[in-house]
């Protein structure tokens, strides 16, 4: 700090707790997992950048140029503005309802999966068109009973599971399936043949 100038008047520290230290591990993986995590707020911006970066939503290490907006300002963009940056949008500060519903619609039309979670009254419209998560249980797909974000990494990751077990049930099945059809039929074939022969021989017989 001297180096830059600058006079260090206060220093402070404190120990992160495992559970801290956990959260943090699991953001890191599932952004690992291509997991996209965005923040729709109606803090002005300067809050909302510092919560995005003590939730690790926004890093000081990438690129975030366009990932922090205004409702009024992604509201404005055209409907081709919208879905060419709605991808890198991270953060989306003094939003309104509308700015989620919209930014849930352009991720859907993108064909993104998504999970909303929100404690508002006019939310339940934006769970709806989402494919899931918290607070009105008859709007949604999916309910995390508690809201601690390493239920969404886990929510996520038995998810995955279940689908991965289908697909290979499906497969298994299709593959038992296409099996044993194909050797009914050439035993059906061949029987077929077989008695048709026969008969030629009493018959020339």
């Amino acid at each position: 700090m001297a180096a830059s100038s600058l006079r260090c008047i206060a220093f402070a520290h404190k120990r992160i707790s495992e559970e801290d230290q956990e959260h943090d591990m699991e953001q890191k993986k599932i952004e690992e997992d291509g997991v996209n995590i965005k923040m729709i707020t109606g803090d002005n911006v300067f809050t909302a950048k510092a919560i995005a970066t003590e939730c690790g939503i926004l890093s000081f290490d990438q690129d975030m140029s366009g990932a922090v907006v205004e409702g009024i300002e992604f509201r404005n963009y055209t409907p081709e503005e919208r879905m060419v940056k709605v991808d890198k949008i991270r953060v989306v500060a003094r939003s309104s309802p509308f700015d989620k519903l919209l930014m849930v619609e352009c991720l859907k039309r993108k064909i993104h999966v998504l999970a909303v979670t929100g404690d508002g009254t006019n939310d339940p419209s934006t769970l709806k068109e989402a494919d899931g998560t918290e607070v009105a249980k008859e709007s949604s797909v999916i309910v995390i009973l508690d809201d601690n974000f390493a239920s969404v990494a886990t929510i996520l990751r038995w998810g995955r599971c279940v689908y991965n077990n289908i697909q290979k049930f499906i497969q298994f099945q299709l593959t038992v399936n296409v099996a044993t059809l194909v050797i009914n039929s050439v035993a059906a074939v061949s029987a077929g043949r077989a008695g048709s022969m026969h008969n030629a021989i009493e018959s020339t017989a």
